[in-house]
């Protein structure tokens, strides 16, 4: 005896939901970009936090008064 298969309809509400489907590698692939996208982000925030520094130690030195 064969068994057929049920066919579902994808506009059904099972159908709709069997056919979403991401490859491994996909969700891997979007995980790694945003792994460097969000290292990329922390360096350059590091960079204007330490020329924030720079700039008001600058600022600070230029200003005061000194006598001699």
């Amino acid at each position: 005896m064969k068994i057929e298969p049920v066919e579902i309809s994808p506009y059904s509400e099972n159908g709709s939901r069997s056919v979403r489907y991401f490859p491994k590698w996909v969700i891997y692939g979007a995980a790694g970009v945003g792994v460097l996208a969000l290292v990329g982000l922390i360096k350059a925030l590091f960079l204007v936090i330490g020329m924030a520094f720079l700039l008001t130690y600058i600022w600070s030195q230029s200003t005061t008064t000194r006598r001699y």
